[in-house]
Order: structure tokens, then C-alpha cells, then sequence
């Protein structure tokens, strides 16, 4: 082969690899709009019988133009007064603890630019005694990412330290046995507040039924002279078997002087019943 032939040959070899990567590049970036990766749904809610078995699906999508590996995993959590979630020990079983009777298939995913993935997510729920009750867990899909530079940077031990960045999605998973009515949620303190900046009206309310609760709480504002009405932030959340929630509704800073008839209103799912609270206040 000449020194032209050779040439052109590579020419065409490149020109050819060129041709062939902007095929599958504009394969794979078709559609891909850079919205990021997202999961869905961010939360699950099943009714699953004792000694029965459900199904549910997790859509992960990447809508990037980058590949990523994620891992699905489950632990038992713990909820606080403000609603902040907090991860139990390993090892340490949950009093409503869901993560031994729920698996995933896969439970790691590989996403190519623009690329969407079902996780089937099953719930065995066996049945005894403890299987009548509520449970929760938090499933925590982490991007797997893969060390490919060691700092070097040792400490005094001689070990090299090294952080990669990575990000991951929480999703809830909830379960109500199909034999457990509606819970029963209580208010159990309403008052008023205010500090040199602010006013505040506070409200706790508790779960004592033996079932998860979707709740709606409200603060409703009546002014008793002027007939001045206004309504406050809805506030929709969970609120688990024996555990407490609190909020504090802040007051407009332009609430008009007056004497004030304030009610607290809690929605917890009954068809037949609200709960509520009020109080009289002067606005000065």
C-alpha cells in the first residue's frame, strides 16, 4: 500500500468513526430536554392484607446528557415533631418498621443519556399478629459513583482521604392494613405567641389511632368587629400511630388592628368529622 492509499484509507476510517459517533450521539441526545434525573413517584402508599403480596412500580428517568448507576435501598425511620426524618440504627427494628417485608427488582440501575427505568416494588406482608398495624419505611435511591483519583493528601495515620461528590432521592413508602379505619387525630395544644418581630399561632396534634394519617390542618382569621376574614397556609402531611406533629403559623405582618376570633381546623380523613380549636385575641 503507497503513501497515498494508506491516506486515504485513514481518511476514510476516520471520517467513517465520525459519521457513526454522530449517529449514536444524536440517537442518544434526541428528546433530551437537561431537565436532570427525576423518580417517581416520591412517595407510595399500599393496602396490602395480611398474608398478601402488591406490587408498585418506580419510574427513574435521566434526562441528561450524562450516564449514572443508582442503588435502591431501604431503611426504617423515625419522625419528629417537625416533621424532620431521622434513619434508625442498623440493626435496631422499628416499632412500625416496613423494611423487612419490602424489596426491589433491580435494585441497581444503569441510565443512559435519556434513558427511563421501571423498579418493581413489591410488599410480602405475612401474616401475623404484628401485620396488623400501620408501617412506614424510606427507600433511599443513591447515585453510585466510583472513586477514580485518591487524594494525596494522607493524615497523620498514613491514610488518604478522599470525597466524591454524589446525589441521591428519598422516597416513602407507607402501608395501612386494609382492616384499619381511618385514624383518629387530636389537637392537643392551641395557643398564641409573639416575639418583637412576630405573632405567631401554634398547633399540636397527635395520632392516637393505630393508623397512618394524610391530615390537613388550617388557621382561620375573624376579626369580631369589622367582619375581616382571611385564611391561612394549608398544611398537608403525614402523621404517624402515636407520634405528634407541630406548626406555627406565622400572622400576616399587615393584619389590621382588632379583636380576632382565631380557629384551628384539622382534616384527618373522616367522612364524618373535622376537629377544631379556637381562640380570642387582640391585635394591637
Amino acid at each position: 500500500m503507497n503513501l497515498i492509499t494508506k491516506v486515504i484509507f485513514f481518511l476514510v476510517l476516520v471520517l467513517s468513526q465520525n459519521f457513526i459517533y454522530s449517529q449514536e450521539a444524536s440517537k442518544d441526545s434526541s428528546g433530551i430536554k437537561g431537565y436532570g434525573v427525576a423518580v417517581a413517584p416520591s412517595s407510595m402508599r399500599f393496602r396490602v392484607r395480611p398474608g398478601s403480596v402488591e406490587k408498585k412500580y418506580l419510574t427513574v428517568t435521566n434526562d441528561t446528557y450524562k450516564p449514572y448507576k443508582f442503588s435502591l435501598t431501604f431503611a426504617d425511620i423515625e419522625m419528629e415533631r417537625n416533621g424532620k426524618v431521622g434513619q434508625l440504627p442498623v440493626g435496631e427494628i422499628a416499632e412500625y418498621g416496613l423494611s423487612r417485608w419490602i424489596s426491589a427488582s433491580p435494585n441497581f440501575i444503569e441510565l443512559d443519556p435519556g434513558e427511563k427505568k421501571k423498579i418493581e416494588i413489591t410488599l410480602e406482608v405475612p401474616d401475623k399478629e404484628e401485620s396488623y398495624r400501620a408501617g412506614w419505611c424510606l427507600g433511599m435511591l443513591d447515585e453510585v459513583n466510583e472513586r477514580k483519583e485518591i487524594v494525596a493528601n494522607p493524615d497523620e495515620k498514613g491514610f488518604s482521604m478522599g470525597v466524591v461528590p454524589t446525589f441521591g432521592f428519598g422516597i416513602y413508602f407507607y402501608q395501612n392494613p386494609p382492616s384499619l379505619d381511618v385514624s383518629d387525630v387530636e389537637i392537643r395544644d392551641f395557643s398564641f405567641s409573639y416575639d418583637d418581630e412576630s405573632k405567631y399561632v401554634h398547633l399540636l396534634v397527635k395520632n392516637i389511632g393505630k393508623g397512618i394519617s394524610r391530615s390537613k390542618a388550617y388557621i382561620e382569621l375573624n376579626e369580631l368587629k369589622t367582619g375581616y376574614y382571611e385564611k391561612m397556609d394549608l398544611k398537608v402531611f403525614n402523621i404517624l400511630p402515636g407520634r405528634e406533629r407541630e406548626f406555627d403559623f406565622k400572622l400576616p405582618g399587615n393584619l389590621p388592628k382588632g379583636h380576632y376570633s382565631i380557629m384551628g381546623i384539622l382534616d384527618f380523613g373522616s367522612d364524618e368529622e373535622i376537629k377544631a380549636a379556637s381562640k380570642e385575641i387582640i391585635i394591637q
